[in-house]
């Protein structure tokens, strides 16, 4: 009987523990309609006493708005694409293997004019395992993504773009506000001898804050290959 009531007890005191988010401003989340039973994917602005102001994607600042925690869910994950908190004038390092990702068959949709990262003939630096991440870029901001191989000998490029929306990757994607891409320069016939070099990516964002795609690629063949991935934001 005393150790039914003491579990009892012991379950009561760290309920809170579990049943509430420790939730903080530049969280992601998911915020539920209690009007629709939807959930709209959000970023949390600032802490108040009754809730948390709330900005939602792809709506104007007109649509901020305080919410409870009851209305509050973790951000919901996006299969195969791993996400980032990037934090304003900060720079984060995640390291990364080539190896844990796959060959992106169909590369037409990066030089269609809606994307415009790349042009058809250098699909060669993107042809070899992909491997997805996704972050926030902040309105009046400038983000610097930069990826290092460990090992030289493997090419490893990159690829970012803005407006990404989670329904839609690679190489389901018909669009974006900005594209960028970096591997090595050549003409003619590229050179897979030479030692390959960090490469790097700027997105800017203005007037709204955007989702920004990911994509570190492995050249033709590259399948493996340990690598760095910064992330600045200015």
């Amino acid at each position: 009987m005393k150790l039914s009531i003491f579990l009892l007890l012991l379950a009561y005191s760290l309920s809170p523990i579990f049943s509430e988010a420790n939730y903080q401003v530049g969280d992601r989340v998911d915020v539920l309609d209690p009007k629709t039973n939807k959930r709209y994917s959000a970023t949390i602005l600032k802490s108040e006493t009754n809730g948390f102001l709330v900005h939602y994607d792809g709506y104007s600042d007109s649509y901020d708005e305080i919410v409870s925690k009851e209305r509050m869910y973790p951000m919901a994950l996006v299969p195969g694409v791993t996400y980032i908190k990037s934090i304003k004038k900060k720079s984060i390092v995640v390291s990364g293997d080539l190896s844990l990702g796959k060959v992106l068959e169909d590369l037409e949709w990066a030089e269609t004019s809606s994307m415009a990262c790349w042009p058809g003939i250098r699909n060669v630096e993107f042809e070899g395992n992909q491997v997805f991440y996704w972050t926030d870029l902040p309105k009046k901001s400038t983000m610097i993504i930069t990826v290092k191989p460990k090992d030289p000998k493997h090419r490893i490029n990159l690829y970012a773009f803005s407006g990404f929306d989670p329904k839609y990757i690679p190489p389901n994607v018909t669009g974006a506000v900005s594209c960028e891409a970096s591997h090595p320069s050549w003409i003619g016939t590229p050179d897979f001898t030479k030692p390959n070099e960090p490469q790097s990516v700027e997105l800017r964002a203005v007037g709204n804050p955007y989702r920004v795609f990911i994509g570190v690629s492995g050249a033709k063949d590259v399948l493996k290959g340990e690598f760095e991935l910064t992330i600045e934001i200015k």
